[in-house]
């Protein structure tokens, strides 16, 4: 009797004709091959699809679930839609977009060969794919992916209106005031010397760099954060607490627009394919069309680099969503001549539908033929760019061939003298033995004039770090070396289990300079308890960061730069391993089977004293 009192007092009935009607009426209007008819009573409705190139009502529910939807699949080829009746009118018409913007990728799931354009109610967001392959002066490959996406910022009132942006990224920003949000997983080292320029920056581990609002508990909205990421592209994000949250004030001057700036690393995060499934996810398309359809893990993870990264901006009216994916990977061995599907394992495919740009750019030795011919190329010294615009033809296939200046044994091009170097390079390493020892990070300034950068370095609270034994010297072209005076330092001490040494310097580098930067510390103790199960291994100490500004006429800029802009470019140095003195863990085990033996011996003794009964035996005659 309450169950029908609610039904007639909120008046389910009426409004379940209303909205059922409404949402038969949104369906209506999309013209999809893929639609057969839109039937239904009230909220109880359902979709007849055509089943094409063997896809089901199954897969479609299946990648409805991907998107938000959830619906169940009845045969093969009908949709049923049931919302429970308390649903709104805005929740309804997030439904129908949903659908829309899964219609719309009608090649997507039948795998039509024509692309087709934004929905209806999308205009507002574009997105684009582009895949950079750039051949390395050691004989390996560059793949560099490259998905943008930006559109309206979403309302309390309004949050149907994400359609290409991935929901949960939106949410998570809105959620906790986040205005910029940049995430990075790297595995392995970019080796400059050899591959020129890197492709974004790059810090072994993972990086979260957040802006978070005015106004809130910045600390509260960083863990939040945090925590939701470590959700979302599983993780352990979460494990980024107060002890490793720095705040800088020079190295991410760039960044900062008002607001609190947090900064987290995970030194020892490794990148796997839990990391890149939910990476990959995030795109409008997924790894189905596109140059996404490339994405093989089984490739991906058979490599010398890999860096999966996103990066987020918003403003008052506007979400940009970019997520970027670097792969270093081998050619096939003792082979003059290699097609993309067989470095990558997967074929090109039909561009995204939804995308508004999509292209493969090739830059290679002039030595190197390109199959088929590009839509457009330009050379630049000893390299020629082949530029693929998919979404004019269909390109399934991109195969080099080497001419005879290629060297089997080698692999190195007569062009590998003219690779591009990085304009600062930097390395880090420690230093001593014993309880204390030192931090030295070496910058180099490849340029032939002088070069403004922010050092910056987060040294945990157990490497006790004496800011006044900082010293930095530079040694000039001419071997001339000299004390370099920092414009700014800046210095925040530990705090024992609470927050790390945080050292920021602005630095003026001569031109073709080597900077070294020496600070001491010495070794804190840790209870038993705070360390990791290898504790013999030591503990890894995350990179420093050397940041600095490229102008936009500066051609060895990475790719992750909008051309035309000023770029800010960040630098890590490797990771450092720290040996600190460590608890002979064996030592417990061997004091109880020592108590327990002695205990044994003295019980036994003390019980036959007590139990038994000693008597003189008389022999027998």
């Amino acid at each position: 009797v309450a169950a029908l009192q609610v039904v007639r007092d909120e008046r389910l009935t009426e409004c379940a004709h209303e909205l059922g009607e409404r949402f038969r009426q949104g369906l209506r209007k999309i013209k999809s091959p893929l639609i057969k008819d839109v039937r239904g009573r009230g909220l109880l409705n359902a979709i007849e699809v055509n089943a094409v190139a063997g896809k089901t009502a199954w897969d479609l529910c299946l990648l409805l679930r991907d998107r938000g939807l959830l619906a169940k699949p009845t045969h093969d080829t009908i949709i049923r839609l049931a919302p429970p009746l308390t649903i709104t009118a805005e929740q309804l018409d997030e439904c129908v977009e949903i659908i829309v913007l899964l219609a719309a990728c009608g090649s997507f799931v039948v795998a039509a060969d024509t692309p087709s354009k934004a929905p209806a109610g999308t205009t507002a967001e574009m997105f684009s794919e582009d895949l950079t392959i750039a051949m390395l002066a050691d004989g390996r490959v560059l793949l560099h992916f490259d998905f943008e996406m930006h559109g309206p910022q979403a309302t309390n009132s309004s949050l149907h209106s994400y359609g290409l942006l991935p929901r949960q990224i939106g949410e998570i920003a809105q959620r906790y005031g986040v205005s910029e949000l940049q995430l990075a997983f790297t595995q392995g080292t970019w080796r400059e010397a050899r591959w020129g320029v890197p492709p974004a920056a790059q810090g072994i581990g993972a990086e979260v760099i957040a802006q978070l609002a005015d106004g809130a508990d910045a600390d509260a909205q960083w863990s939040g954060l945090t925590n939701a990421l470590s959700g979302v592209f599983c993780a352990s994000l979460n494990f980024v607490g107060t002890e490793s949250t720095t705040s800088p004030r020079l190295a991410f001057a760039h960044s900062q627009r008002g607001g609190a700036l947090r900064h987290g690393f995970l030194p020892r995060e490794n990148v796997c394919t839990e990391n890149l499934t939910p990476w990959i996810k995030q795109l409008p398309c997924q790894a189905q069309s596109g140059v996404a359809a490339l994405l093989n893990p089984h490739r991906l993870f058979n490599m010398h680099f890999l860096s999966v990264a996103m990066a987020l901006n918003s403003d008052a009216d506007t979400l940009r969503y970019r997520q970027t994916l670097s792969v270093v990977v081998d050619t096939p061995a003792y082979d003059r001549s290699w097609a993309l599907s067989a470095l990558a394992g997967r074929a090109l495919a039909a561009p995204c539908p939804v995308a508004t740009r999509s292209s493969v750019r090739v830059v290679a030795p002039a030595a190197v033929q390109v199959a088929p011919q590009a839509d457009s190329t330009h050379s630049a010294g000893t390299s020629v760019t082949h530029l693929f615009d998919l979404q004019r033809r269909r390109v399934d296939d991109i195969v080099f061939t080497f001419s005879a200046e290629f060297d089997d044994k080698t692999k190195y091009w007569a062009a590998a003298k003219d690779t591009p170097v990085p304009a600062i390079a930097a390395h880090r390493h420690i230093t001593g033995h014993g309880s204390s020892g030192g931090i030295e990070t070496v910058i180099t300034n490849h340029r032939d004039v002088p070069m403004t950068v922010a050092y910056f370095d987060a040294v945990p609270w157990y490497l006790r770090m004496y800011a006044h034994t900082l010293s930095v010297r530079a040694t000039g072209a001419d071997g001339h070396t000299s004390q370099l005076t920092p414009n700014q330092i800046m210095f925040t001490p530990a705090v024992d289990r609470g927050r790390p040494a945080v050292l920021e310097l602005e630095l003026e580098l001569p031109p073709q300079s080597r900077t070294v930067l020496r600070y001491d510390f010495d070794k804190g103790f840790l209870k038993y308890s705070e360390h990791p199960p290898d504790a013999n291994r030591g503990f890894t100490i995350a990179p420093a960061i050397v940041s600095y500004s490229l102008a936009p006429s500066d051609t060895a800029r990475p790719l992750s730069c909008t051309p035309g802009t000023t770029c800010a470019v960040r630098v890590y140095t490797e990771p450092a391993l720290a040996s600190l003195p460590t608890p002979d863990f064996s030592m417990p085990y061997n004091v109880i089977t020592f108590t327990c033996t002695i205990l044994a011996l003295f019980f036994g003794r003390i019980f036959n004293l007590l139990t038994r009964d000693f008597a003189v035996l008389t022999p027998a005659k």
